[in-house]
């Protein structure tokens, strides 16, 4: 199964028979059957025909509306899960406190073990002192985790972490093209932090797909508080990718020069023309970097390539895609809801 990213700005999606066809100034410019398709992605201004968005509910196919600058705007979902003995099971389960501890710990010590891998790959050639006191920081962190006696203490580990892994990263880059300061978002302010903040709401999609599959609640998770709007789920398990999937595409764009300095602009720069058919957003103003179109091509385009890469998946014994392991990942966690085992964070070596 495969998903569809259109990025062409003025573009439409249409129905042609078994294949969708995206179609600009009446001429198709890529097709793909529909059998293939687990998720369309529609960025910026693409429309649909009222015979697509039926075909696309009648087939089941999620498809999910951003905005050219990657903010997420929202979906297309033919039906929500009708499993609702699941999704009482999921609510049950997360009013207990023991079990939402144990669950968040595994969420921040996948995420944090992960973030060490990366660092000590990258310092098996650069060895920084300040990566190796990193290295130094996560381990003890993720030692600390075990003794944390709520979900805060939890979630002020996972903050203590993310300081350390990205006060370090200014290190990683092979190019003079890039600086980094420190992690920053709504807006990023940096292209690196475009890349990333573009990169998680991709990752967040990616997952999101695979707990609608499942059956699941993506509002009512055990790691990241339940707020109005917040798919708390999907930022829970999405956390053991983050540094998997996006940092290290993030890294590999600039340090390869796939993306450089020129794929982005500023507000008083002149816009591209590929632009012209975006849309204006009421907050537009206050971003102060985009990623032109291009630039924004290439990354959903290697972002795709990143999932359909295979990994040793332990549990099964074999090697799956980044793709079909985000989703035994989260039919693990229905089976930690069903007490049929623990939930443990997929990790790297």
């Amino acid at each position: 199964m495969a998903i569809l990213y259109v990025t062409e700005q003025g573009a439409a999606l249409m129905k042609r028979g078994n294949r969708l066809v995206v179609e600009k100034m009446g001429r198709p410019i890529r097709w793909v059957h529909s059998f293939r398709l687990e998720q369309v992605v529609l960025m910026g201004s693409v429309s649909l025909s009222p015979g697509t968005v039926a075909f696309l509910l009648e087939e089941g196919i999620d498809t999910v509306f951003l905005t050219i600058y990657g903010r997420y705007r929202g979906r297309l979902i033919s039906q929500f899960g009708k499993n609702i003995d699941l999704r009482r099971l999921q609510f049950q389960r997360l009013e207990d406190p023991d079990f939402r501890l144990v669950s968040a710990r595994s969420c921040v010590a996948g995420k944090l073990a992960n973030c060490r891998t990366l660092l000590r790959r990258y310092n098996q050639e650069l060895q920084r002192e300040e990566i190796t006191k990193a290295l130094h920081v996560l381990r003890r962190l993720l030692r600390q985790l075990g003794e944390c006696p709520s979900v805060e203490s939890v979630m002020g580990v996972e903050g203590a972490g993310a300081a350390a892994y990205f006060g370090c990263w200014r290190h990683l880059f092979r190019t003079d093209e890039v600086t980094f300061a420190g992690r920053n978002r709504r807006p990023p302010r940096d292209p690196v932090n475009v890349l990333l903040s573009l990169g998680y709401t991709l990752l967040a999609n990616a997952v999101h797909t695979q707990v609608n599959v499942a059956g699941l609640d993506p509002y009512a998770g055990s790691l990241h508080s339940v707020e109005y709007g917040r798919p708390s789920l999907v930022l829970d398990l999405m956390e053991e990718f983050r540094p998997v999937l996006v940092d290290t595409l993030t890294l590999t764009m600039f340090n390869k020069r796939i993306i450089r300095s020129t794929d982005f602009y500023r507000p008083e720069d002149r816009e591209p023309a590929a632009f012209d058919f975006a849309e204006t957003e009421p907050i537009r103003e206050e971003y102060p970097i985009y990623l032109g179109h291009e630039g924004m091509k290439k990354f959903v385009a290697h972002f795709e390539a990143r999932l359909n890469q295979k990994a040793l998946y332990v549990p099964k014994g074999r090697r799956l895609t980044y793709r079909e392991i985000c989703l035994e990942q989260v039919r693990l966690w229905v089976r930690s809801l069903r007490g049929e085992e623990e939930y443990t964070a997929f990790t790297t070596r």
